[in-house]
């Protein structure tokens, strides 16, 4: 049974999508694992989701990398937690990271064994079959050619629409007849719970389908 919460982004007055997080872990003292689109050597982004969390009570937060401070040796341990958080960053390096330490197949396989993936931004991106669409709003920094990723969904996500929307609006319908997709783009605070098959929208999600803007 196929768990997945994709945020755009986690700001305070926005809490619907975690609240239905809760209600889809539906235990009390959940385990969440974090890992980090890049290395945060000072703990600095991982730290502002330990404070998030809290507010939910979800308190045991594990630190897992696939970046400079990769330890194998700690996937047992995130592998038994409840769920597992993909941050936000560039989508380019975030993947090719994964892709590196050879890490979708383990995470595809932790998510049909019943774990529950969330994604910020590009954590979310990185849920559909391809990032083709980061084209669009990120740089390929390290020059990534295969741009294949999780496929655990049959759309593709489109984050942060509030800070340029009419360009992005239009840049999505060409997007969309160019790549034949189905994109839902939503702004920060704003997101999507998958649950086997019931797709769930929370805030004003837009989808957009053969250069057609409509509400799902």
């Amino acid at each position: 049974m196929k768990k997945l919460v994709l945020h755009s982004d986690q700001i305070q007055g926005h809490k619907k999508v975690d609240l239905a997080f809760m209600e889809l872990l539906g235990k009390k003292g959940p385990r969440l694992a974090y890992i980090p689109s890049q290395s945060d050597l000072q703990r600095r982004y991982f730290n502002e989701k330990v404070e998030w969390y809290k507010q939910f009570g979800i308190t045991n937060l594990l630190y897992f990398d696939v970046d400079k401070e990769y330890d194998e040796r700690k996937i047992d341990k995130l592998l038994a937690c409840d769920a597992i958080f993909l941050s936000g960053g560039n989508t380019y390096y975030f993947l090719n990271s994964l892709k590196k330490r050879e890490f979708l197949p383990i995470l595809i396989e932790y998510v049909w064994k019943g774990g529950i993936l969330i994604g910020v931004s590009a954590g979310s991106i990185i849920m559909s079959k391809t990032i083709n669409i980061t084209t669009l709003h990120d740089e390929n920094t390290i020059g990534l050619k295969d741009y294949t990723a999780l496929g655990l969904v049959d759309f593709e996500f489109f984050p942060h629409l509030d800070h340029n929307m009419k360009q992005y609006l239009e840049d999505l319908k060409k997007y969309s007849i160019k790549s034949n997709s189905v994109i839902y783009a939503c702004k920060d605070g704003d997101g999507i719970i998958v649950n086997d098959h019931e797709i769930n929208f929370f805030g004003n999600v837009l989808k957009i389908k053969n250069g057609e803007i409509s509400t799902p």
